[in-house]
């Protein structure tokens, strides 16, 4: 059996408030979570599935110093 996480071990471990992790569960955006009566528990496989359907950026390549200077030029012209 998983075990079951609080709110408050969610938000720190994801390093977002309370009242955005309570806000992400009302509009459905957030990872899924078990209602027990008055209680909320996530579990962690919830979390990692969750995290794993965010975007991410970047493509672990660094700019060329040439490529940035070009990239500023374009931005101020």
């Amino acid at each position: 059996m998983d075990s079951l996480l609080m709110e408050e071990e969610v938000s720190e471990k994801l390093q977002v408030s309370l009242a955005c992790l309570r806000r992400w569960r009302l509009q459905g955006e957030g990872p899924q979570y078990v209602k027990m009566g008055p209680m909320v528990r996530y579990r962690t496989k919830d979390i990692e599935d969750w995290l794993a359907t965010l975007p991410t950026g970047g493509n672990g390549h660094r700019l060329s110093v040439r490529s940035i200077r070009r990239a500023k030029l374009a931005i101020s012209a």
